[in-house]
């Protein structure tokens, strides 16, 4: 079974949380909204980054929750119900304020992935330009090719559960993780002697 945390509570506590609120329980939706604030506001600056637009989409997202919550199914996974609801409002905000989130191919590159030296156990500053060349191939990808890459390898999301989120089918997903790849590969290959001469120099 996957397992994720979701802040400081494992994947279970949240399950436990988000269908507790949805029940009712104050405390419990006062729970999930502190245990999942934070992943949500991550994934919101990579849409947006007016700060207060993403926390008023996650506060509209958890009011939508708290309204509805009689006709939500407890068993839907929290995680991607919460980050699919976000992206959607995002979206609304946007096109409502006259500007567009990077969804075309004008915004292709403002879905920002930013590796860290935590990410890798980086310890030394030959591995930091290591890590410099692979943040640049990955902020290099196309808009969506990034997002899934995101999903999948930070948020631990499944391929299910990305389709949900981004609103498309599960092959699609496939597709875009395996054309990012195959394309970091090739240009992997032409950046390896300059990385060499870096390690060894």
């Amino acid at each position: 079974m996957k397992t994720f945390n979701v802040g400081s509570l494992s994947e279970n506590e949240v399950t436990q949380y988000w269908k507790a609120a949805l029940a009712g329980d104050r405390a419990s939706f006062r729970k999930l909204l502190e245990a999942t604030y934070d992943l949500m506001y991550q994934y919101g600056q990579k849409f947006s980054r007016d700060q207060e637009l993403v926390k008023d989409a996650i506060q509209d997202v958890f009011l939508e929750v708290l309204e509805k919550r009689a006709t939500l199914n407890g068993d839907i996974p929290p995680k991607p119900y919460l980050l699919a609801s976000l992206r959607r409002r995002l979206h609304r905000l946007g096109h409502r304020s006259n500007w567009l989130l990077p969804t075309g191919e004008e915004h292709e590159n403002e879905f920002e992935i930013e590796f860290s030296s935590e990410h890798y156990f980086i310890i030394s500053e030959e591995n930091r330009h290591v890590a410099q060349q692979i943040t640049s191939l990955m902020n290099a990808l196309p808009a969506r090719q990034k997002e899934v890459v995101y999903l999948r390898f930070f948020q631990e999301l499944d391929r299910d559960e990305i389709a949900e989120i981004m609103h498309i089918r599960p092959q699609s997903v496939s597709n875009l993780l395996q054309t990012a790849f195959k394309w970091i590969r090739e240009q992997w290959k032409t950046a390896i002697p300059f990385l060499l001469s870096l390690l060894f120099q």
